[in-house]
């Protein structure tokens, strides 16, 4: 009998990663994505250090060494892409663009650009912030959504040589800094290089180096040096949806992670964290099924008729902490990008503030980032 599969849509962050851990536990897992060709995407992803969780949740698909090699881990904070599945002999089709899913009594089928179809067990939507899966989840329900909503920000990211200049300090460190209308945060992703980006209006953005250096005018050279040396710049709107209630987040035979589910701003650092535990939480209620085994038939039966209750209890496992952080990422952006010198003042006081109690520092930092494993292991 052949091995039950897995539609994954989107090879973001947690594409890749559930495919794995779902060929792990028996399961034939089949990647789409509707990019032509996968490549560099031109900017970067941290990686806060949750627990340790999301380390460890890629240690469980084997590219711990892999991503540790390519990075560099931060060693303080100063406040002023995946490859490899066909490796991992995961299924990946490049150039598919989902249209619509049909859902029946065993099985689920997505429907493709050009009217290629697929059919499955079942169909995770990892797709992102703009996420076809979401809305043909929604519409399944009646509910009909438009377009992400623009949050008015904007964000520049670039990838710069690591400047000399840069103090001992923060050499390993995420560095931010404040000015009017303007957040600005770099990061190193490797011995030599720095990513960083910059939020601000689009409205007054030019992706362009000379003009965001004229734009930055005044800050510190370390800062400016970064951005006349950048290898590459991109420019992108940042979005947001509406919260979404538990049982918006799967149908009968589909469910939502990562940014599909729950989108949030870039202000806590959380984007590809929370798409990693989703991923952990999710592989915790799906079972083993290894097709030649002698109960194969009635595993297959029960997970039929357990899907949307499994989906559900991830939902609600997952749903309260998403919430919060989602919350907290646009109070801490509505904070840090504001206008006039009243409201920087006021800005800055209350950084500076929030780092001189060591043991608040230390209770938001436990808080932020007990997760994944502490409530399972």
């Amino acid at each position: 009998m052949p091995a039950l599969a897995v539609l994954i849509v989107g090879c973001g962050i947690a594409g890749p990663v559930l495919g794995v851990f779902y060929k792990s536990k028996g399961y034939h897992a089949i990647v789409f994505e509707k990019v032509q060709t996968l490549g560099d995407a031109g900017a970067s992803l941290m990686l806060m250090p949750n627990g340790g969780g999301e380390m460890k949740v890629l240690s469980l698909v084997g590219l711990t060494d892999e991503v540790a090699k390519e990075s560099l881990p931060l060693t303080g904070f100063w406040d002023g892409v995946f490859s490899g599945l066909r490796d991992m002999d995961v299924e990946l089709r490049e150039g598919w663009k989902l249209e619509s899913i049909q859902e029946h009594e065993d099985s689920v089928m997505a429907i493709f650009d050009g009217g290629r179809t697929v059919t499955g067990s079942f169909l995770i939507g990892c797709d992102g912030i703009k996420a076809a899966s979401q809305s043909i989840i929604l519409k399944m329900q009646g509910i009909h959504t438009g377009t992400p909503t623009c949050t008015g920000l904007a964000q520049v990211a670039g990838i710069s040589p690591t400047p000399e200049s840069l103090d001992t300090f923060r050499r390993g460190s995420l560095c931010n800094w404040y000015g009017d209308g303007k957040h600005i945060i770099a990061y190193p992703i490797s011995v030599t290089l720095t990513s960083w980006a910059r939020l601000s209006d689009p409205a007054e953005i030019e992706a362009q180096r000379e003009m965001l250096a004229s734009d930055l005018n005044g800050f510190e050279p370390v800062l400016l040096n970064l951005i006349k040396t950048a290898t590459r710049i991109i420019k992108f709107g940042l979005f947001d949806r509406e919260k979404l209630s538990t049982g918006q987040w799967h149908s009968k035979r589909c469910v939502l992670v990562g940014n599909a589910a729950h989108p949030t701003t870039p202000h806590l650092g959380q984007g590809a964290n929370q798409a990693l535990e989703d991923c952990y939480h999710l592989m915790q209620y799906m079972p083993f099924m290894e097709s030649g085994s002698g109960d194969y038939a009635e595993k297959l039966k029960c997970l039929d008729s357990d899907l949307p209750s499994l989906f559900q209890v991830y939902a609600e496992r997952r749903q309260p902490r998403i919430s919060a952080l989602v919350k907290e990422a646009r109070a801490q952006g509505d904070k840090r990008v504001v206008i006039t010198p009243a409201l920087c003042k006021e800005r800055d006081a209350l950084i500076a503030a929030a780092w001189s109690d060591p043991d608040a520092i230390r209770t938001k930092y436990e808080t932020l980032l007990k997760e994944p494993f502490k409530l399972f292991l």
